[in-house]
């Protein structure tokens, strides 16, 4: 069977915003220390402390937007730790000690965590602490940040410790996971806490953008409860306006889906299945959102997402960091449709933040003394880059479904997943092949307009979807490009089995 997709040129779904292309830096395992951070002192080649290899990679698929310093870690975070002279700086215990034994050493703070940011082209996204702190500390950290030099005390200790120009930080999470580790609030408690924060934090600054804790996938219940409390004062005027809403959805593996190197097709597909309902979740907190505040702006911000196999525990194996695991083809496909559904959904989706950057859960990076590697869902972000800030178009895809069954039950699945883009006149088409045992043939016919030239394919695939990229073989996966020629109306290639393709092709519009 032929797979066909139409793509509407003249039907927008609106411009897809590129801090969906995001990212997550927590303090845990290897993310920060032997990750990005290596040391000024490091024989590693670095800039300013930073690993030079990782931050030429990074900016070189140009990430929108970079949260910090949590998660978990963030409700037992004071930013004046990480502040002044980093070899006065204390060591403290970190969030995730009972976990692998690991003090903080504070020695990525506030200002190097900006010029990271600086050095990546990203804009900083804030976690606050608003579990075991004060309001006052918050706000006092957007001041510190953001206010001018010579305007008051904290804005003049920032530029005691070097910075004189403003930080300009808008994104501003109040708070994280707060019905879990951030606090095991109810709705109604946690709507109260953000409600003080947002409106005296709106004192230092008016262009900020406050971001609200939501649920993840298994208590969805919590918006509806936190909206309705949260309108009680919205209507009266007397709450900041919220930029967005924060949901977690992990692909939680703990053994069904067999390991993270070892697994069946039934396994490989039930990952697929667990990735692909989270278009339904996005969809059905929008709706909540709407249905209890009408005519309101505040958008979804996905800032964790990710596969995370946790079948082997908590604790570290032995030479692995908290959190690390290897990735595959399976991570990349993944990646690759869960990108395409915020495509679909950029009049929903504001911000999405993939969980984590290097050697933690869903990584684009292992990092370890010398060696940095960049894993198949690096190169995936590498593909998708090309639709950050174009005009998302309707797409329908007609093709085979997949039928498995695990552990008793029978599922299925679509065997591809499809996101359309144009700008500057280039249709960008990215696709994920979600069957492990079958080329697929698509035809890709644009409705309202044609194609204008020949365009290119660049395919990301592997001889066996349980390969990937290692510290051994740093680039045993990586895109390959071909050109491909295109009638008017019509364009047909052939994608290989659990592989991820860009089609990029000129395009004009009969409007």
């Amino acid at each position: 069977m032929m797979t066909t997709i139409d793509v509407w040129l003249n039907e927008e779904i609106g411009q897809i915003n590129p801090n969906i292309y995001g990212h997550f830096i927590e303090h845990l395992g290897g993310v920060v220390y032997d990750g990005i951070w290596v040391g000024e002192d490091s024989d590693i080649p670095h800039i300013k402390g930073f690993r030079q290899e990782l931050i030429e990679k990074l900016k070189a698929i140009h990430p929108s937007v970079i949260r910090w310093p949590g998660g978990c870690f963030a409700e037992t975070y004071n930013w004046r730790d990480g502040i002044g002279p980093r070899e006065k700086r204390p060591t403290t215990v970190n969030w995730w000690y009972m976990n692998d034994g690991k003090l903080e050493s504070n020695q990525v703070g506030t200002h190097e965590f900006i010029e990271f940011c600086n050095l990546v082209n990203a804009e900083p996204y804030f976690a606050v602490n608003a579990t075991t702190t004060t309001v006052l500390e918050a706000r006092n950290w957007i001041e510190y940040c953001n206010m001018k030099q010579g305007t008051t005390t904290l804005a003049q200790e920032r530029v005691e410790n070097g910075s004189p120009e403003p930080f300009n930080v808008k994104y501003w999470g109040l708070g994280n996971e707060n019905w879990g580790g951030g606090g095991c609030m109810t709705p109604e408690d946690y709507c109260h806490i953000y409600r003080k924060y947002s409106i005296i934090s709106k004192s230092v600054g008016q262009d900020l953008q406050f971001i609200a804790c939501g649920p993840y996938e298994d208590i969805p219940e919590w918006t509806a409860r936190f909206f309705d409390k949260y309108k009680q004062m919205y209507t009266v005027g007397r709450v900041a306006p919220m930029f967005g809403y924060s949901l977690h959805y992990y692909v939680t593996n703990t053994g069904k889906m067999g390991t993270e190197l070892t697994y069946s097709d039934a396994q490989w597909y039930e990952m697929m299945r667990v990735g692909l309902d989270m278009e339904p979740f996005i969809q059905s907190q929008f709706e909540m959102i709407r249905a209890a505040m009408p005519g309101t702006s505040v958008g979804l911000v996905v800032d964790e997402w990710g596969v995370w196999h946790q079948q082997n525990g908590r604790h570290p194996l032995p030479g692995k960091y908290l959190f690390e695991q290897m990735s595959t083809m399976r991570e990349a496909v993944l990646a690759a449709l869960s990108l395409n559904i915020f495509n679909n959904h950029c009049d929903k989706v504001v911000m999405a933040n993939v969980a984590q950057l290097v050697n933690c859960i869903h990584s684009l990076f292992l990092a370890k003394g010398n060696a940095c590697v960049a894993t198949t869902s690096y190169y995936v972000f590498d593909m998708f880059k090309i639709h950050q800030h174009a005009i998302s178009l309707k797409s329908e895809v007609s093709c085979k479904n997949i039928t498995y069954s695990i552990e008793g039950n029978s599922y299925d699945i679509p065997s591809i997943s499809c996101s359309a883009s144009v700008k500057d006149g280039i249709l960008a088409v990215t696709l994920a092949n979600l069957s492990v045992n079958e080329d697929q043939e698509i035809m890709l016919n644009p409705i309202g307009g044609q194609y204008t030239g020949n365009g290119r394919m660049v395919v990301l695939s592997s001889n066996h979807h349980q390969n990937g990229n290692s510290f051994e073989e740093p680039y045993k996966v990586t895109p390959v490009e071909q050109a491909i020629s295109s009638e008017e109306f019509k364009l047909t290639v052939t994608i290989p089995k659990a592989s991820v393709v860009l089609l990029t092709l000129d395009v004009s519009s009969s409007s």
